[in-house]
């Protein structure tokens, strides 16, 4: 059951809002404003995203390409493509800069060599190592909160999950 909120409770600091349109906001003011604070979370947390691709010497093309790879895995140009989201000749400039700085290589398929394969080297899989042991690190907020907070948003993030995961199995 929901208690009701008093409009003139403060809210929490924010960046400028977004503009509204009254047809596409959720009719419920809960729904809205956790709409509202998730994309507020999201926005910071490209932040944080940027400021340590920075750190590691990466674009954040060339940091979602490695995240995305699989370190005993070579994967084709299209596949890489697909999954990291980019045109495949988009791609191709990514892997160039990943390659001269010796993060990946690439090769030819042995059933079609027209056919380009990507892999990660031993230094781009130590790189994506790092890569993901930093974005795994908790948010401050994160750390913030009480260990039974924690735990129900571990439920709440899990269903979130689950819920996009089944939209997307249902649209494939």
């Amino acid at each position: 059951m929901r208690t009701p909120r008093s409009r003139s409770a403060p809210r929490p600091a924010a960046a400028a809002a977004p503009p509204s349109s009254a047809a596409a906001a959720p009719a419920d003011p809960v729904v809205h404003e956790l709409a509202n604070l998730y994309v507020e979370l999201m926005m910071r947390r490209a932040d944080r995203l940027r400021s340590l691709t920075s750190e590691l010497e990466l674009t954040p093309s060339q940091a979602r390409t490695l995240a995305l790879m699989e370190p005993a895995k070579s994967l084709t140009m299209s596949e890489l493509a697909q999954a990291v989201m980019l045109e495949p000749s988009n791609l191709t400039g990514v892997i160039d800069k990943l390659e001269g700085r010796g993060l990946v290589t690439r090769g030819l398929a042995a059933t079609d060599r027209r056919v380009k394969l990507v892999s990660l080297t031993r230094a781009g899989a130590a790189l994506r190592a790092q890569l993901w042991e930093r974005l795994r690190e908790p948010a401050p907020w994160m750390l913030a909160l009480s260990e039974r907070d924690q735990r129900q948003l571990l439920l709440i993030l899990r269903k979130g999950l689950a819920f996009e995961q089944q939209s997307a199995g249902a649209k494939s």
